[in-house]
């Protein structure tokens, strides 16, 4: 490629060379870590090994003609593009800060968004990840993760075009991933052991133990939990949600039939000495929860 005579190019190309070396300066390690992967990866990479060495970089013009003629012009508009893209992570980790591009659009998941779009994004994503629990997940817990991510992905299909419907709804399956994993960090710090009982164990295969200083005995003891641990009754619980329209009329009698159906042996198992009456009261309760992200659909 021949070389380009940085005092010929347009202003904005200048810029974008002073640029390329001050977020190296600023964001080394953590933008390698931060950006999501895209066709463009090499070309950042190449970039970061070219100005690792200060030496080689100033602000002049020879020494900016140097940089850029290896590039281009055109490679470093994708570049710039590139660093002013979002991972979808934006959506829900509201800390993460976000700038907008030189169109004064949000870019997030190579997608634009305008203010308002964005604003709407991120609400739809935050507000109905709010509603599902960071902790340990029981079977309630995964069947309000899959109505949560229809939800979401039939509100953005409704109110967004279909690029950004995609990144939407990649978002929330995100954040859904990101609580199993939570739930496993939290397992790997804390002493169990498996529930052997042939029944409940079958359901809820992890006891935890529960130190002295909480226990009112003062004792330390394994406790049962509601931790779900049967991977194909998950996997029924999702399809069988994954299969009902939410927007229909009859969304709310259909999952609700289908959880009782499914979960009361569950239930049952867990809680033997339990009258059917309460059982009966546990699953309502489930129920009202996943009920309640419906609502957020209409």
């Amino acid at each position: 490629m021949t070389g380009i005579n940085i005092t010929s190019l347009d202003r904005q190309v200048k810029d974008i060379g002073q640029e390329i070396y001050a977020a190296k300066q600023q964001r080394d390690e953590k933008l390698a870590k931060s950006s999501p992967e895209n066709k463009d990866g090499g070309l950042q990479m190449a970039i970061h090994e070219k100005l690792s060495d200060r030496s080689n970089v100033a602000f002049g013009d020879t020494a900016a003609t140097l940089s850029i003629s290896a590039l281009g012009a055109e490679e470093l508009e994708k570049v710039r593009d590139s660093w002013n893209n979002h991972p979808v992570s934006s959506l829900y980790r509201t800390e993460i800060p976000i700038n907008k591009n030189a169109e004064g659009a949000y870019k997030i998941g190579g997608v634009s968004f305008s203010e308002e779009e964005f604003d709407a994004a991120r609400k739809l994503v935050t507000g109905v990840g709010s509603q599902l629990k960071a902790g340990y997940l029981s079977y309630r817990d995964y069947a309000k993760m899959k109505v949560a991510q229809k939800v979401v992905e039939n509100t953005a299909a409704a109110g967004f075009n279909e690029d950004q419907a995609k990144v939407i709804s990649k978002a929330m399956r995100d954040y859904n991933n990101g609580l199993v994993e939570r739930q496993s960090e939290m397992l790997s710090g804390r002493t169990t052991r498996v529930n052997d009982d042939p029944e409940s164990g079958r359901y809820f295969g992890v006891e935890v133990l529960v130190p002295g200083s909480v226990t009112e005995s003062g004792t330390p003891r394994y406790a049962s939990t509601d931790i779900a641990t049967d991977r194909e009754l998950i996997k029924t619980l999702r399809d069988s949600i994954r299969a009902v329209d939410i927007t229909g009329k009859n969304a709310a009698s259909e999952i609700k039939a289908l959880y009782q159906d499914i979960m009361k042996p569950v239930y049952a198992a867990q809680y033997p000495f339990q009258r059917e009456s309460d059982i009966n009261d546990a699953l309502d309760k489930d129920v009202k929860e996943l009920m309640a992200l419906i609502d957020v659909e209409k």
